[in-house]
């Protein structure tokens, strides 16, 4: 049986929860990962890019939802309270909801231009009422710490967005753009349906009454004052590009460049996702404590580097390369894209489970500030690389501002949990130091060894790589918790 209510004590490690979301999150990144090689062949560029931008679009709206007050949830320790934001944000996240179905009429008529994707804007309202829904009752169920539910819920999600999308994608059916979104929102309620049938079963809902909801609009009011706007620039930041690339030249190079992004985030958001989630918890507890908070923080910016390095380094070296050989000679171009904004990417995956200190320390005017600096120098980017009529040079320029903007909302959030710059770059040159042999020896044996083999290496140095390092971090003292 799952707990119902956190433990008391302030230093528990990150590792046990964690390792209890990313059972659940191992599964999905395998499954994502061993389908893609498939999917690449099953389905086009052009239909990735679709599906790609309509998961953008839904993605931004999902961000307005509940203005954020979702953000809250962990925050109180008066069970009243909690669910009084939980009727609130149920409340937002209906009437926008039905906003948007009507105004995806008009919408549609806008768009003609964007066939393909204008017949799939009625379709934003129940998917936003979808992904709402499945976040508030994660969010409670963080709030019971039940993580083994919650690592179920990403590996039901991700079998059942991949099963659909090969069975779409196979003949006779090949369904193009309608089986990759399919399997999308398949995926989504599938894990709304479990997560509403364990809150059923374990009676987490409470019939006590909740807290008016008009004091707590207001007692919460910077979450839709300063958090909403600096989440929005942020989504907007990872999602506009689907949306400009789209504008500026075709679905084909944005499919390339989805490939390229879900390489590097796939693996970084499932991992960042499970660090975030009981990182949240844990910094909510002991936010009052900076001796307790710093130590905390580090942690999770340890664990992310060494996951994350190596990989992006390989990327950088051998992007081309390993595409074509994973996804199909076609897709060579989208190597190409991913070795320019892996940088942005990389340290993409570090910030974002971090953000959650903004919430925690109710910094959002910083997190506001952030946000805007990261959408202007990517927006800005975008669009003088899309003007210039290359896609190469709009992805040069964004991955360019994009690692630019994410160094500094990094620096802003170690900085708020009292790390100093040694803390910072001491790790960063460690986990270089220890991907420097793997590197070097696929460099030098690469004229030697038969592109296959030597591509198959290549994949298989990062898990060995997690292992060495591990296994180095632990012989020479260094906590892995």
């Amino acid at each position: 049986m799952e707990p119902v209510s956190p433990p008391s004590s302030h230093a528990r490690p990150l590792r046990g929860p964690v390792l209890t979301l990313l059972s659940g999150s191992s599964l999905a990144l395998a499954l994502s990962y061993l389908a893609q090689p498939v999917l690449t062949r099953l389905y086009t560029p052009e239909a990735f890019g679709i599906m790609d931008a309509f998961v953008a679009l839904a993605s931004l709206l999902f961000v307005l939802g509940t203005l954020r007050y979702e953000d809250a949830l962990l925050l109180p320790r008066d069970e009243a309270e909690a669910r009084g934001l939980l009727r609130l944000s149920a409340c937002m996240l209906t009437g926008l909801s039905l906003l948007c179905l009507l105004l995806s009429l008009p919408a549609r008529l806008l768009l003609q231009h964007q066939t393909a994707l204008a017949d799939w804007l009625p379709w934003l309202a129940p998917t936003l009422l979808i992904m709402g829904s499945g976040r508030l009752a994660e969010l409670w169920l963080m709030r019971r710490q039940a993580f083994r539910t919650l690592s179920t819920g990403t590996a039901l999600r991700a079998t059942t967005t991949t099963t659909v999308r090969l069975v779409a994608g196979l003949p006779p059916i090949q369904a193009g753009a309608t089986g990759l979104i399919g399997g999308y929102l398949s995926g989504l309620l599938s894990t709304l349906l479990l997560y509403g049938w364990r809150l059923h079963r374990t009676r987490s809902f409470s019939s006590k009454p909740s807290l008016p909801l008009r004091p707590l609009a207001h007692r919460y009011r910077h979450f839709p004052l300063f958090t909403l706007p600096a989440a929005l620039l942020n989504a907007l930041s990872m999602r506009l590009p689907f949306l400009l690339l789209l504008a500026f030249f075709d679905a084909q190079v944005l499919g390339f460049f989805g490939r390229a992004f879900m390489v590097l985030t796939v693996p970084l958001g499932l991992v960042g996702g499970a660090t975030g989630q009981v990182f949240f918890v844990r910094a909510a507890e002991v936010r009052h404590s900076s001796n307790a908070l710093r130590p905390l923080t580090l942690r999770v910016y340890h664990r992310l580097l060494q996951i994350g390095l190596y990989p992006a380094l390989l990327l950088i070296m051998m992007g081309p390369e390993l595409f074509a050989f994973v996804f199909g000679t076609p897709w060579r171009t989208a190597g190409q894209y991913a070795a320019w904004i892996t940088p942005w990417l990389l340290l993409a995956g570090l910030a974002s489970p971090l953000t959650r200190l903004f919430d925690v320390l109710e910094r959002q005017r910083a997190d506001l500030a952030t946000s805007a600096l990261l959408f202007l120098l990517q927006t800005l980017g975008l669009i003088i690389g899309g003007l210039h009529g290359h896609p190469e040079t709009a992805l040069l320029l964004l991955g360019l501002a994009g690692s630019l903007g994410r160094t500094l909302q990094l620096g802003v959030l170690l900085h708020l949990a009292g790390a100093s710059l040694s803390d910072v770059l001491i790790p960063l040159f460690r986990y270089l130091r220890y991907s420097l042999l793997p590197l070097s020896l696929l460099y030098l044996t690469a004229a030697w060894i038969s592109p296959p083999v030597h591509l198959t290496l290549a994949l298989l140095s990062v898990p060995l790589y997690l292992l060495f390092s591990t296994w180095l971090e632990r012989r020479q003292g260094q906590p892995v918790r």
